[in-house]
């Protein structure tokens, strides 16, 4: 693809392909953090099993349709189908995890733990990937993970809960899924893999229903579990409304993440994501009333400060690797 390029010319094509890569890390984070406040919200009103069957459901429809609309001549089926089975499972119970603790945990809190994702992508990008992790972006790495422990303060008096290991799983899941993105990108574009993922997660959702429901386990007796085991309510109009179009932004969001991850080079777009939990924070204050302390807002400043600087080093960083 580049094998006619100069050396200059070369390096100007990836340091553009990193810059667009976090336009769209901004764009998918941008919507997930509504989409994350819109599902805390809904949660007592509704199952997460109707919110990933409609999820999978109008994913599929979306992502298909837009394949269609590019006239996409490639196979669907995957080029790599262990890759993408693998891919696809630790996405869907990454974020089947992660919806549960947004309804059992503060919004802010969850997304944090999230944040040691990035730290997850760099050290598989360096083993699987063989990218190289320059003393620059380890100091933003460093420097956006210590925003979060700020924010997270696992030694104030709140307390530890091992619940709050559980958003950890899904960082590993989602770290491990963009990495696998990444190596598979030359075959398979975004739409492609959006689509793979989120029939995966409906045919996985529709077995946990069917588990749920056959009676091997006594559902109700789970305390505090509503949310996984309610029933799926279709009468409740409005709810359901609520759950398609968050199906829909949330296709755009993961299609924008994927491609984020196909062009652009995980551990420049790694740190980036930080935005979300800025988000997170925002989002929690003006919806839910939940103030950010002296620390969280440090917290706040530091992530700002690493994924600024990460952006400023490809846009005019020097030849020389940092």
């Amino acid at each position: 693809m580049y094998g006619d390029a100069r050396p200059e010319e070369l390096e100007k094509m990836i340091f553009n392909k990193n810059q667009l890569g976090i336009f769209f890390i901004i764009l998918g984070m941008t919507i997930y953090s509504f989409h994350d406040l819109c599902v805390k919200l809904i949660s007592q009103d509704t199952s997460i099993l109707q919110i990933f069957l409609t999820r999978g459901s109008v994913g599929v429809i979306v992502t298909f349709l837009i394949l269609k609309y590019l006239n996409y001549k490639g196979q669907l089926y995957p080029y790599f189908p262990k890759l993408a089975l693998l891919r696809c499972v630790l996405m869907h119970f990454g974020f089947f995890i992660f919806f549960i603790c947004l309804e059992k945990m503060p919004l802010a809190i969850v997304t944090a733990l999230f944040f040691v994702s990035p730290f997850f992508i760099s050290i598989l990008s360096k083993i699987f990937l063989k990218e190289v992790i320059g003393g620059f972006r380890l100091i933003v790495i460093f420097v956006g993970f210590l925003g979060v422990v700020l924010i997270v303060k696992p030694n104030s008096e709140q307390g530890f809960e091992l619940f709050f290991l559980a958003p950890l799983f899904t960082a590993f899941a989602y770290a491990s899924a963009m990495v696998i993105s990444n190596y598979t990108s030359y075959k398979e574009n975004a739409f492609v893999q959006a689509l793979q993922q989120y029939f995966v997660s409906f045919i996985l959702t529709l077995i946990t229903l069917l588990v749920i429901r056959s009676g091997i386990i006594d559902y109700n007796q789970l305390d505090g579990w509503e949310f996984v085991t309610r029933e799926i309510q279709l009468e409740n109009f409005k709810v359901f409304i609520i759950i398609v179009v968050l199906a829909v932004f949330g296709c755009l969001g993961i299609v924008s993440l994927i491609h984020a991850y196909q062009i652009g080079s995980p551990i420049s777009n790694g740190p980036v994501e930080y935005i979300l939990l800025v988000l997170a924070v925002i989002n929690g204050f003006l919806f839910l009333g939940e103030v950010p302390d002296k620390l969280s807002t440090l917290g706040m400043v530091f992530i700002i400060f690493g994924g600024c600087s990460l952006f400023l080093r490809e846009a005019f960083g020097k030849k020389v690797e940092l």
